[in-house]
């Protein structure tokens, strides 16, 4: 702790200088000073912790110095050491928030002791404002994981409003507008720094918010918002703009190629997932035609998607999440013959490519290692295409099956077994998800379906569990063994702990001894 004594008596500055050394060896007097307007400057130079202040001095008083200091450097606290032992200065001194009044002469115990004080108050702060960090850091990640899976599920899944609504409340943001980008980047063992730098040039720019989704064989969604409180915007020019920037950036960084595809401004929630569709085949049309690389969907394309493609594209993959392969081929072969009907056979390949590339993104999300072994440029009719496509799904339905399968046997009772060693920390779904490698949407849903009850209620169970095995040990207290068994807040855990049992904790324990 730095310290700075403040006196207009050389010999009172000496005999405080010489106690603090003497008994106080993790203190350090920094600076001294003769009166009120040397005691400003060395605050401003020095930044002490505390201030050792004498109140009657030449020209700006201790009083009023400790006013000027305080406008500046709020942190800084104060002990006054004084000769004059009246109310009036002890009332002006703690309305200034001065922590100690001492009486000269100045006795060793007691400034020592009121810098003891001081000093653990200090160190007290200092560890509160480390756990708000780690704390508001640990939210900040927690939220960058909601936010991802939001937009996968904003991305690739029916939702309904009732959903929508809880998944605001999870969201520090309420969307009202947007629109998707979607990056192509070159093929490549850079991939993930080349996402690092996007991260990076997206985080000094100020236009607007945005969300980073994951990325899947090369492509990465972006998605720009504005809140509600936010009105009029120009999405088009100023997304574009920065668009042709991100390329030109990258080309000088790299020395290759970046594509990106724009989707059309959404002014309604539920039309950005037909915003990403736009993007992700306008990545895609520029990437294959090499002509620009950047820009919107072409109106005149044959690519251009329409709502009946993305509904039938909704219901194939539908059917490959819920593993069902009879319904997936019927689906994928009337999706194939109807378009087929109407459009030329290397527009049926390139829609085909896009379906299983957002089939290939789901497999990401879900935490499965799956590579296609075949595209459909190569497939020369439909009946080819048919034969392509059944072979992929074959294999997609099968991976789905045994990943289920893992998840009920495996991963699940992994992530029970984490939580059994775990439950006395402040466990997250979130963390959890993370160390068994399922997305937290996902694996909220599947430990309901599993076990039948929510992650949270497990862990409350654990844990309350636990606290009535401790409670049969009379040598901890109540306080102890809420600690123990992962809560902070022993007014809390016994509000839980009556909710579960019916009792409170002193009451469980008092009837627990009793029966004994």
């Amino acid at each position: 702790m730095k310290i700075a004594i403040v006196d207009d008596e050389a010999l009172e500055r000496k005999a405080l200088q010489k106690m603090i050394r003497g008994h106080l060896p993790t203190m350090e007097v920094i600076a001294e000073a003769a009166n009120g307007r040397e005691a400003v400057e060395v605050a401003d130079q020095y930044k002490p912790d505390v201030m050792l202040m004498d109140i009657k001095m030449p020209g700006i008083d201790g009083l009023e110095a400790i006013e000027l200091i305080r406008r500046k450097h709020p942190e800084i606290k104060f002990i006054i050491v004084s000769a004059f032992d009246t109310f009036d200065y002890a009332k002006q001194a703690m309305r200034h928030g001065v922590k100690e009044y001492l009486l000269k002469p100045s006795r060793k115990e007691e400034v020592v002791g009121a810098l003891q004080r001081v000093y653990d108050e200090l160190m007290e702060e200092r560890r509160k404002e480390e756990e708000n960090r780690e704390l508001q850091q640990r939210v900040r990640q927690l939220q960058k994981l909601v936010e991802k899976e939001w937009l996968s599920v904003l991305m690739l899944e029916e939702v309904s409003s009732q959903e929508w609504k809880q998944w605001e409340t999870l969201l520090p943001f309420s969307i009202d507008a947007g629109m998707f980008m979607v990056i192509q980047f070159p093929s490549g063992e850079k991939r993930e720094d080349w996402k690092n730098w996007i991260e990076q040039v997206l985080s000094e720019k100020e236009t607007t918010h945005y969300i980073i989704g994951k990325m899947v064989d090369g492509q990465m969604p972006v998605l720009f918002f504005h809140d509600v409180a936010v009105k009029a915007f120009s999405w088009k020019p100023v997304i574009q703009s920065f668009s042709l920037e991100l390329i030109q950036q990258f080309e000088r960084q790299y020395g290759t190629a970046l594509y990106i595809g724009l989707g059309s401004p959404a002014s309604r929630l539920e039309e950005l997932r037909h915003s990403y569709y736009e993007a992700l085949a306008a990545a895609q049309y520029y990437a294959s035609q090499k002509k620009a690389k950047s820009g919107f969907l072409p109106k005149k394309s044959v690519l251009a998607a329409a709502s009946g493609h993305i509904e039938k594209e909704k219901r194939l993959l539908d059917a490959v999440r819920q593993g069902d392969l009879e319904q997936a081929l019927l689906q994928c072969y009337t999706y194939i013959e109807e378009e087929a009907a109407h459009h030329p056979l290397s527009v049926v390949q390139q829609k085909l490519e896009e379906t299983f590339v957002l089939l290939g993104r789901m497999f990401a999300d879900f935490g499965i290692a799956y590579e296609r072994t075949a595209t459909f440029h190569s497939c020369r009719s439909p009946e080819e295409l048919k034969k392509t496509a059944a072979e992929q799904l074959r294999h997609m339905t099968c991976h789905i099956l045994a990943w289920r399968h893992q998840q009920a046997n495996g991963k699940l009772g992994k992530a029970k077994d984490y939580i059994d060693e775990h439950y006395h920390h402040p466990l997250t779904l979130e963390e959890v998800a993370e160390y068994v490698g399922i997305s937290p949407c996902y694996f909220s849903k599947l430990f309901k379906d599993r076990f039948g009850m929510t992650f949270i209620d497990y862990v409350t169970d654990v844990r309350i569990a636990r606290a009535k095995k401790e409670m049969a040990d009379p040598n901890k207290s109540l306080k102890e063994i809420c600690f123990l068994v992962g809560y902070n807040d022993p007014n809390y855990f016994s509000r839980v702990f009556k909710k579960h049992t019916g009792m409170s904790p002193s009451e469980y324990r008092k009837k627990l001894h009793s029966a004994t």
